[in-house]
């Protein structure tokens, strides 16, 4: 029979202080109080240490197991779906690079006929060709400001009639 603090008879059961407080309160370890310290009372007996520490073994080393077949399961499914999806971004590319051919043959064919149907009108028309351009100035600045004036007469009569039924109210 063994006398120990409570760290102690954790450590030498291989549990936690909470379990030793849990099987002190329901009645499983023997207690003794000396000098205002709280002593656990463990007998040596060979049979209650190593099954504790067997059983935690055991299911620690199931555990550790479980957890590295998951991780190789998850590093399989990792593999499949990084090759899908290699495989899909490829596809994708090889789509992408089709059309955009199609596209430029459509264009070409396009551009093509309105050259044809330009050089057509310009033959059945006989368009002149400008050979330079005369700038010349239309008073355009002169007109804006007059179209600045008529709409702020326009405004201003506004205005007066909206304040003519404001009043009349």
């Amino acid at each position: 029979m063994k006398k120990l603090t409570v760290s102690e008879a954790a450590n030498f059961l291989g549990i936690t202080k909470e379990a030793i407080y849990n099987r002190i309160r329901r009645g499983k370890l023997r207690t003794i109080n000396e000098d205002g310290l709280k002593y656990v009372v463990v007998e040596e007996s060979i049979n209650s240490i190593p099954k504790t520490r067997q059983t935690t073994k055991s299911s620690t080393e199931k555990y550790i197991n479980f957890l590295e077949n998951e991780i190789e399961e998850l590093k399989a499914k990792v593999k499949k779906l990084e090759s899908e999806n290699s495989k899909l971004i490829s596809e994708k590319l090889e789509i992408l690079e089709k059309s955009k051919k199609e596209l430029e043959e459509i264009f070409a064919t396009r551009d093509e006929q309105l050259k044809q149907i330009l050089h057509l009108m310009n033959e059945k028309y006989a368009l002149p060709k400008i050979e330079s351009v005369e700038v010349v100035d239309t008073g355009v600045k002169e007109h804006k400001d007059k179209s600045i004036e008529l709409k702020a007469k326009k405004r201003d009569k506004k205005n007066k009639k909206r304040r003519k039924k404001r009043d009349k109210k």
